[in-house]
């Protein structure tokens, strides 16, 4: 059988170090997931980003810090306003300070995201971010997951100890959330403005979406220059309009990131790429980052999702170690070789 030839010349390209265009990523996800051609586009990816990196991947952690019916009333997320079952609840120093000495204390935590509501106190969120900085090792980036946000304050984030941001506007932004796009695209130009980076992904991904609402997502990447992108499946959260609509599966998402990989490639600085939920076949596509999560999540309607959804430290680990990752890069970009025996004497 051969392959389609368009395919084949889109991925001698991505050999050659040129990205995919916009058009090509729509081609290409045009295919079956289990299509030869999503086969080798797939081994592609994951050779072309491994080679770049020295097979290397990196771990981020989050801790949700706080919950309360948040007025976005997002259609997909357990913190909807008109359908959550959460209480209004903050996490106590205490609790943040164990929290980020666990994520923490082996040093090879690549960055940690602080995450609070759309709407969210300033003031307290600014206390948890020295908290956190003041705790975690100076190799480990701090990053902050919050709502949109003005460039002053996120100047007085930087001040206190953040690098980053996580934000994006969605899938479904506007007509599922009632958010405006718009607002999402300022907030990215506010923290850019600030000085801190921009951390994203295509997310939250559903079996309706379609190849090209996909690839306008993924492309946004590139034009904010973001240091983390991947890919995220929507969770079909109880409660939620989406709870009965359906998820894609872990190999359809492997398809996805190993296309966002190959439009990536000519990014002078290739971003940490993650898939999520976390599966071994997006890590044999291109994805080369695991995210370890405690407290509220989104995507969880436990109190801690350590306890349900979310990996822990260790998890993760042996996660990267059996896709093949020969090495850790931490927030400093030192790295650490990944063996079993390093993965045990983390747990000493």
């Amino acid at each position: 059988m051969e392959l389609d030839k368009r395919v084949v010349e889109i991925i001698a390209k991505a050999y050659a170090g040129d990205a995919a265009t916009e058009e090509e990523c729509v081609y290409l996800l045009g295919f079956g997931a289990a299509s030869p051609e999503a086969f080798s586009v797939r081994a592609a990816a994951a050779s072309i980003v491994r080679a770049r990196t020295d097979n290397t991947a990196v771990i981020f952690g989050q801790i949700g810090v706080e919950c309360s019916p948040c007025p976005a009333d997002c259609d997909f997320c357990s913190f909807a306003a008109s359908t959550t079952g959460f209480a209004p609840m903050r996490l106590t120093d205490e609790e943040i300070v164990e929290k980020v000495d666990g994520f923490c204390k082996d040093g090879d935590l690549y960055g940690l995201w602080l995450m609070a509501m759309h709407e969210y106190d300033l003031e307290y969120y600014l206390h948890v971010l020295r908290l956190a900085r003041e705790h975690a090792p100076a190799e480990t980036n701090i990053y902050t997951n919050v709502g949109d946000t003005s460039y002053e304050d996120f100047c007085r984030m930087k001040e206190a100890g953040a690098s980053g941001v996580y934000h994006i506007c969605r899938l479904g932004e506007g007509t599922h959330t009632k958010l405006d796009p718009e607002a999402r695209y300022a907030t990215m130009e506010n923290a850019r403005r600030a000085g801190l980076a921009i951390l994203d992904a295509v997310e939250p991904i559903g079996p309706e979406h379609t190849p090209a609402e996909l690839v306008e997502k993924m492309f946004l990447t590139k034009r904010f220059q973001s240091i983390q992108t991947g890919s995220m499946k929507r969770i079909a959260v109880p409660g939620t309009p989406f709870a009965d609509k359906g998820e894609i599966n872990h190999f359809e998402l492997s398809q996805i990131v190993s296309v966002q990989c190959l439009a990536l490639l000519d990014m002078d600085e290739l971003p940490w790429i993650g898939i999520h939920e976390p599966c071994e076949a997006g890590y044999l596509s291109g994805a080369n980052l695991i995210s370890a999560e405690t407290g509220v999540n989104p995507r969880d309607t436990e109190a801690d999702t350590s306890a349900s959804r979310g990996l822990d430290m260790d998890a993760s680990r042996r996660v990267l170690y059996e896709a093949g990752f020969t090495q850790l890069c931490k927030g400093d970009g030192a790295k650490v070789p990944l063996t079993m025996d390093y993965i045990e004497s983390c747990n000493r």
